[in-house]
């Protein structure tokens, strides 16, 4: 089998996890999107400082954008052992960040072109690289459940392995995706999206964003 066909097979074998995710993703957005007003005086903050380099300018390092999402898809993978709850929780989170940020740039400058312009070139990628890596930690923890009820049934764990090692397979396939495409988005999220965003917002506003 060519790497295509298991690229495919990792998606369409999954796609009941994938499917979930979405509906986890869309509520988390919604959350976000119309309860933006009321967390905005604590998020921005928070988020502000985050983003600000030692003279506190807003500085966005391409470097630091992918070691954090990197370093965070790999915890959730890891993470997910536990019942897959964490990749669970990280796509209902990740879908409110995304949009509390619609939320409060549409009420803050009313305009639905700058939230684009500082969302599309980077998430075209990255919020794919979200599903891909939380959809691996949830594949994680069913390899694990296999195996051990496997083991239940009297099998031992080398059975239960070679029973379920398509799934560990996938969940493998799906992390490296996530990986990859986490790199790609953090390049243009780093180099890309705040030319973008600069430009859009000093023909919105007048004003640069950074």
């Amino acid at each position: 089998m060519n790497i295509k066909s298991e690229i495919k097979e990792a998606f369409v074998q999954n796609k009941k996890i994938f499917k979930i995710l979405i509906v986890l993703f869309v509520i988390g957005f919604i959350i976000g999107c119309v309860f933006s007003k009321d967390f905005a005086s604590i998020i921005m903050p928070m988020l502000k400082q985050a983003i600000a380099n030692d003279d506190g300018v807003i500085s966005i390092e391409a470097l630091d954008i992918i070691i954090h999402n990197v370093s965070s898809t790999l915890l959730v993978f890891i993470g997910s052992i536990l019942f897959g709850i964490y990749a669970l929780f990280s796509i209902t989170i990740n879908g409110f960040a995304i949009g509390f940020m619609a939320g409060y740039t549409i009420n803050s400058v009313p305009s639905l072109l700058l939230y684009l312009a500082l969302i599309v070139p980077h998430g075209i990628l990255e919020i794919p690289a979200f599903f891909c890596g939380d959809a691996s930690g949830v594949i994680l923890f069913l390899f694990i459940y296999r195996v051990i009820k496997d083991k239940m049934n009297k099998n031992t764990f080398k059975e239960g392995y070679e029973n379920n090692k398509e799934t560990l397979k996938h969940a493998i396939i799906l992390l490296s995706i996530s990986i990859v495409l986490f790199v790609i988005a953090g390049l243009i999220e780093g180099y890309i999206t705040p030319l973008v965003g600069n430009f859009v917002s000093q023909q919105v506003n007048g004003t640069p964003l950074f």
